[in-house]
């Protein structure tokens, strides 16, 4: 693969990294406080209280979405008897499922602002969306290092 064009698949596959982070943030955040008062069951006291068994059956589906996510990424590995371009665009997936996971570790401080309406909630929504982003930016070495381990 010719230098230009893997430094532009390179530059592509950050922006994508960078924009996938606030574009799931901004769906999950509107999808929960869309959805939010609603989960309380209409004749319920207290409605807060009558939310957590919605919102326990929702982090359990989110355990299994995670452990799924988790395993298919796993699967995807690179060979390096594979075209160059197909391997960049396998990297480009696993970042995908990554980011994905990892923007799913923020929705319990999302879920419980929509219950409990605390801000310090929201904050540390943002502070666990903006980390992982932050800290995972793909880069040419670590695309060489999940190339390398294929070596192994």
């Amino acid at each position: 693969m010719e230098n230009d064009v893997y430094n532009a698949a390179m530059r592509r596959i950050r922006r994508l990294h960078f924009l996938h982070y606030p574009v799931q943030g901004a769906l999950m955040t509107s999808l929960v406080l869309a959805t939010g008062r609603r989960t309380a069951h209409g004749g319920a006291d207290n409605p807060q209280l009558a939310t957590w068994p919605n919102l326990f059956v929702v982090m359990a589906l989110l355990a299994v979405v995670g452990v799924f996510i988790h395993f298919v990424s796993s699967y995807i590995r690179p060979n390096l008897r594979r075209p160059a371009a197909e391997n960049l665009r396998l990297y480009q997936g696993r970042i995908f499922l990554r980011n994905s996971l990892l923007s799913l570790a923020c929705l319990p401080p999302l879920a419980a602002y929509a219950v409990g309406g605390s801000s310090w909630n929201l904050v540390l929504f943002g502070v666990l969306l903006l980390v992982p982003c932050l800290v995972t930016a793909p880069s040419a070495q670590t695309y060489q290092r999940w190339l390398m381990a294929a070596a192994r």
